[in-house]
């Protein structure tokens, strides 16, 4: 049979009752009339004494005791309503407490507490006025969370929910049955009747009301108030810290509650894992929530695995104001840390974060310690290897020079030589480092090395050597033969830098002269550029007299004075040269007069004054042997019988030299 109860009546209205518990009436939910069990002395005064004994025993777990009194109440009268309702909650509850009594019996305890239940069920369709009575006489907080519990248990909503109004949750004095309590307000979503049991903090088990409220409650601003509450009363302890980190590992609550429980727990003194906190809080907390759990988590001393797995995480978020506030809580908190290469190069090279904010997170890392070789090579990769904007560039290595107190000598010339990132920056960059004091008699070749980079080009190259060779940088010989030469620089800009360079004390090697001419094209050869290089103590090869004589475009007015003055300074006897040139497809190995005589482009007038030279200053025979594609016969016999086919210079050679006629 179900059993349900029927709500009391107004007598005046017949309106709904409603139970108000502080005054121990029923009040009209309409005209407010309030009404006043009117109980006369029938007898059960003392049985419903012993009723309420059995039961508070009960709600109390003292079930030896509880068992006595229901003995007491089945000898006053077994037909009683109370009778049967303390035997039934005695039945489940002892059947229910763990150790209470073994397996066996526990079954009997059902069996016997089905029996009882029937008997109960059967005393009417409706809770009669004996039974309302009772549970109006009981009073007990405890006793009615009892009840609920039974009633609950036993599917009996009509019983649970009339008793349910009798309880002032607030008021159980049993932890026992308040931890009963709890789980059904939690499950029912009863929050207020949740909230009222969790304000009664004397009277919870708090470790097992804490597990309650983290994985059971709605997520919200309640939850975390009474968490708070649990955390408030100093009862729960660091080895109580596992339900903490079960519930931010498994519950799917906001990260607003996530982090109040955080907090709340640290601040209890908890030593709650790091990384969870991180993973389960912090990689999704806005900055607020994170300066409170982050606060909380640098109360207690952390290791440097801890300190590190902030840190990596503030920077790794990707958000300026995140990573400071990480690195503000571990310095309020009185935090060592250490930085790292690894972590100043890993900022430095985030794309997340602008100039701006790498500077204003370069400036907190430098509250802590940093070491000296760290920042070396967090300066050595910025400034070598980052690809960032120039304008970030600079605001971010003015940051780091005010920290860096010196720089690794490969640094400077990986930097100077190889860099082109800061562009027309790079000068005063460079000068900001040599500004630290760099030692310059390790960088005597730096600026050798850097004429035949190519790394910058127009004025910044310009400003570049200008400003080493103000620190008294000089170019090698070497090194300056090699720009000389293999330099693909615009010709004023060549010129003018080989000025400079002379000036400014670099030394030419004798030999500059005629390595320029051996080693540079024809069409790259420099009138102006060939005079400034050459000295009087320049000397000369074979082959740069034959490459200058044959090859070379000199002015004309200079090329018979400038060959004169290369032969005076070679010390090489013209007539022992021997050139082999190409001349009308044919491979000749003559003399140097005779190569010239074939292939010379320069004017009829120039040509005669150069064989002028050669014939009447060094007496060298025009019509000497020459091999022709590996035949041997006289210039005079070649030139005749390619006479049609010789430019007009070398015809006017051969006339003028009357290598046509029979007496030559």
């Amino acid at each position: 049979m179900a059993v349900s109860y029927v709500a009391r009546k107004c007598t005046q209205c017949a309106g709904k009752l409603q139970y108000i518990k502080e005054k121990k009436i029923w009040k009209c939910m309409y005209c407010g009339a309030e009404i006043e069990r009117e109980e006369q002395y029938d007898g059960l005064f003392t049985i419903k004494n012993v009723v309420r004994q059995a039961l508070l025993d009960t709600a109390y777990r003292r079930l030896d005791s509880a068992a006595r009194n229901v003995v007491e109440c089945e000898k006053i009268d077994s037909r009683y309503v109370g009778t049967l309702i303390a035997k039934i909650a005695l039945e489940m509850i002892k059947a229910i407490t763990p150790g209470a009594c073994s397996a066996n019996d526990a079954k009997n305890l059902f069996s016997q507490l089905k029996r009882d239940y029937e008997l109960l069920k059967n005393t009417g369709d409706t809770i009669t006025d004996e039974e309302e009575a009772l549970y109006e006489f009981l009073e007990e907080a405890d006793i009615y969370a009892a009840l609920i519990l039974v009633y609950d248990s036993l599917n009996d909503s009509a019983r649970r929910d009339y008793v349910e109004q009798l309880l002032d949750a607030g008021k159980v004095y049993s932890k026992e049955a308040n931890g009963n309590l709890l789980a059904y307000a939690v499950k029912s979503g009863k929050l207020d009747m949740a909230d009222g049991i969790i304000s009664n903090t004397n009277n919870i088990d708090v470790k097992e009301a804490l597990s309650e409220i983290l994985m059971k409650y709605p997520d919200g601003d309640r939850k975390s108030a009474n968490v708070g509450k649990l955390f408030s009363t100093g009862e729960l302890k660091n080895e109580d810290r596992a339900v903490v980190e079960k519930y931010l590992s498994d519950v799917e609550d906001s990260v607003r509650t996530k982090a109040s429980a955080a907090v709340s727990a640290l601040d209890s003194g908890m030593r709650i894992s790091t990384g969870l906190i991180i993973d389960s809080v912090l990689t999704k907390a806005d900055r607020e929530q994170t300066e409170a759990v982050t606060s909380a988590v640098c109360k207690n001393k952390l290791s440097d695995d801890e300190v590190m797995k902030l840190v990596e995480f503030g920077l790794g978020s990707g958000d300026a104001e995140i990573a400071v506030c990480v690195l503000d809580c571990l310095s309020r908190g009185g935090q060592y840390l250490l930085i790292p290469a690894k972590l100043l190069i890993s900022l430095l090279d985030m794309e997340a974060y602008s100039g701006e904010d790498k500077v204003q997170i370069l400036k907190k890392f430098f509250e802590f310690k940093t070491d000296s070789k760290a920042m070396e090579s967090a300066v050595t990769n910025y400034l070598c290897n980052n690809t960032s904007p120039i304008s970030e560039r600079k605001a971010v290595l003015e940051c780091l020079f005010e920290k860096v107190t010196a720089f690794p000598t490969a640094t400077v010339e990986n930097y100077v030589i190889k860099t082109t990132a800061d562009g027309e920056e790079k000068p005063g960059i460079i000068s900001a480092m040599f500004d630290k004091g760099l030692n310059i008699s390790f960088f005597n070749d730096l600026l050798s090395k850097y004429i035949n980079s190519g790394a910058d080009s127009g004025e910044t190259r310009s400003r570049v050597i200008d400003l080493l060779s103000q620190k008294g940088l000089k170019v090698d010989p070497a090194a300056f033969i090699d720009y000389i030469c293999g330099s693909n620089e615009e010709l004023p800009a060549k010129l003018n830098f080989i000025k400079r360079m002379i000036n400014n004390g670099s030394q030419l090697r004798g030999d500059a002269a005629n390595t320029y001419l051996e080693r540079t094209p024809p069409s790259q050869f420099s009138s102006e550029l060939f005079s400034l290089i050459f000295s009087p103590s320049s000397t000369f090869t074979a082959k740069g007299i034959e490459k200058y004589l044959l090859e070379m475009k000199d002015r004309e007015a200079n090329k018979r004075a400038n060959l004169q003055t290369i032969i005076e300074h070679s010390g090489v006897s013209l007539s022992s040269v021997r050139s082999r040139v190409v001349h009308l497809g044919n491979q000749i190995d003559c003399g140097l007069a005779q190569a010239y005589v074939l292939t010379t482009t320069d004017s009829p007038e120039l040509a005669f004054e150069i064989l002028d030279y050669f014939v009447t200053g060094h007496k060298i025979k025009l019509n000497s042997e020459i091999v022709v594609s590996g035949s041997s016969m006289k210039l005079k016999k070649y030139v005749l019988a390619n006479k049609d086919r010789l430019s007009g210079v070398s015809n006017a050679i051969c006339e003028r030299y009357k290598v046509y006629t029979a007496l030559f």
